[in-house]
């Protein structure tokens, strides 16, 4: 009985000094391609590449603007913040192609890529379960990391 007591009690402390030290892009267990790098990913998320390598359309997902996380991956991976990239996307829209899709957290974040085919999104270390696939890892500076139950809002 202690043992489970122990064990309960340090499942409830860990969690809140963990620390998200990666940023994982992620798709569903299903997306066949392979090869994913840093320019790949940042043009599906940019949607210069809008079809994979078998045809299908890619649909990635950005969590919301004023999420944490998505300042990180957006400084980290396109060089630029959510707010500098307004004007691309008036451009992009009036082009006749949308911006990604947005969800609130990373656990919408989770069940939009584990139900939707060809999703890719973004997670935190902390999120990452066996429902996904990991296709590409980003170690965040020591200035970026934060503890996982911040990022859970």
């Amino acid at each position: 009985m202690r043992t489970l007591i122990l064990s309960i009690s340090f499942a409830l402390i860990v969690p809140s000094t963990a620390i998200a030290s990666e940023l994982l892009i992620i798709t569903g267990k299903e997306t066949a391609e392979k090869k994913f790098n840093k320019k790949k990913i940042t043009n599906i998320f940019l949607r210069r590449q809008l079809i994979n390598q078998h045809g299908e359309r890619w649909i990635p997902v950005n969590l919301a603007s004023h999420h944490p996380l998505r300042k990180i991956f957006s400084e980290t991976l396109l060089d630029q913040y959510p707010e500098e990239l307004e004007n691309y996307w008036n451009i992009k829209y009036f082009q006749g192609i949308s911006p990604p899709y947005v969800v609130e957290s990373q656990e919408a974040m989770l069940r939009f890529i584990t139900t939707t085919p060809n999703a890719i999104g973004y997670i935190s270390s902390c999120f990452k379960n066996n429902n996904v696939k990991v296709i590409f890892r980003i170690a965040l500076k020591s200035d970026k990391t934060q503890k996982c139950n911040d990022l859970k809002r």
